[in-house]
């Protein structure tokens, strides 16, 4: 939990830079890219499970130039479709070695409220439906001064109207620190950095329900201590998008 997060009950900030390439028919082609940032607080159960508040913004950016996307022509089908920006609602997860979870997913295309007020954009990217998540963490791997920790996610929303395909994310991340940063006793924080590598269906605001394929994405991250630390561009994405999160990052965690 200090490599992913903090252990002192404090904010923690992460962020990821990664590349989207869409996979069709044996075929990758880039697509975009993106930039995120996490807000998370973790608190720790009495079985040694962690249990994780946080809330996550992700822009859509240019493939090539890096610049804020707000139409994206898709391939093969040509259509021109507006880019949503990715802001979840705050939400619990739970840290142990194996979880799995079923619940709701939140809506059809459309933007919903969080408990702060401010607008998520979640219905864009799942409809409604019943929904597995399965959680894992590990191996950890020493290698020379450094230790890996590998965590995987997989996630499958089933939807209630049959109009929308299912969808699917699948994540593995592997979180690397000096093993004596992690082996020392008095840090909740250690500093991390982070590889990252997914699989993804085509999203309902991609409009590409009839072609076969999906997008996989790999990237880099790390975390820190304080928000005005996080990578620049987010930054400036974050004060003209979400300027309450710029004012005060902790309302994207209000309940």
């Amino acid at each position: 939990m200090r490599m992913r997060g903090r252990t002192d009950g404090n904010v923690n900030f992460g962020w990821l830079r990664a590349n989207r390439y869409c996979y069709i028919e044996g075929e990758v082609r880039p697509l975009l890219s993106l930039v995120a940032g996490f807000i998370s607080r973790a608190d720790r159960n009495n079985d040694g499970t962690y249990t994780v508040n946080s809330a996550e913004i992700t822009y859509y950016t240019d493939f090539n130039t890096g610049a804020l996307l707000d139409v994206l022509e898709m391939p093969v089908t040509g259509k021109k479709v507006a880019v949503p920006l990715y802001r979840s609602e705050p939400r619990e997860t739970l840290i142990a070695k194996q979880t799995q979870i079923r619940e709701v997913s939140g809506g059809n295309a459309g933007m919903t409220s969080t408990q702060s007020g401010a607008e998520s954009t979640e219905p864009t990217f799942a409809p409604r439906g019943d929904v597995l998540l399965e959680r894992s963490v590990g191996p950890a791997i020493i290698a020379g001064e450094s230790l890996s920790i590998r965590t995987s996610e997989y996630g499958r929303v089933k939807p209630y109207d049959k109009a929308f395909a299912p969808v699917f994310y699948k994540e593995s991340a592997i979180w690397t620190a000096r093993l004596e940063d992690v082996l020392r006793n008095d840090g909740a924080f250690v500093p991390t950095t982070l590889s990252y590598s997914a699989s993804d269906s085509w999203r309902p605001w991609m409009k590409m329900d009839n072609v076969p394929g999906h997008t996989m994405g790999d990237g880099i991250g790390g975390k820190v201590e304080r928000f005005e630390d996080l990578p620049e561009d987010f930054l400036e994405f974050t004060k003209a998008r979400h300027p309450d999160v710029f004012r005060d990052p902790k309302s994207a965690m209000a309940s």
